[in-house]
């Protein structure tokens, strides 16, 4: 039974590259079966314009499932975008928003929790 869902956002995708914090995640969700680590593809997409070849890497990470972007999910994003929220970062606060209608209890793990602070969803800060 998985017990802990955890959403990556862009700047903690851009920090697969050499973050210890973020590497251990990836690498406990890879044998922890309880873990598991979502994406919104949003945040992939932005993750890859600042660092070209993000989303094939992540693609071949088994342990993080992607989150589609359908019209709610637009919706939400775009009226958070509004109020100057990035793009990837908005999409993370949809997705662990809407993970527990799938029955889980889902926090944002990012290495930058700022722009969640005030948002209503509960973060992981890696830095710590």
């Amino acid at each position: 039974m998985i017990l802990h869902h955890l959403v990556l956002d862009a700047p903690t995708l851009l920090a697969l590259s050499g973050n210890r914090q973020v590497s251990a995640l990836v690498h406990r969700a890879h044998f922890e079966t309880e873990t598991r680590l979502w994406v919104p593809v949003l945040a992939v997409l932005e993750a890859d314009q600042e660092y070209l070849g993000i989303a094939e890497h992540v693609g071949q990470l088994e342990v993080i499932h992607t989150v589609d972007l359908d019209y709610p999910a637009m919706l939400a994003v775009a009226q958070l975008h509004r109020d100057r929220v990035p793009l990837g970062i908005g999409a993370a606060i949809h997705a662990a928003r809407h993970l527990p209608e799938w029955g889980a209890d889902a926090l944002v793990a990012t290495v930058d929790p700022k722009p969640y602070e005030e948002r209503g969803v509960p973060v992981l800060d890696l830095n710590r």
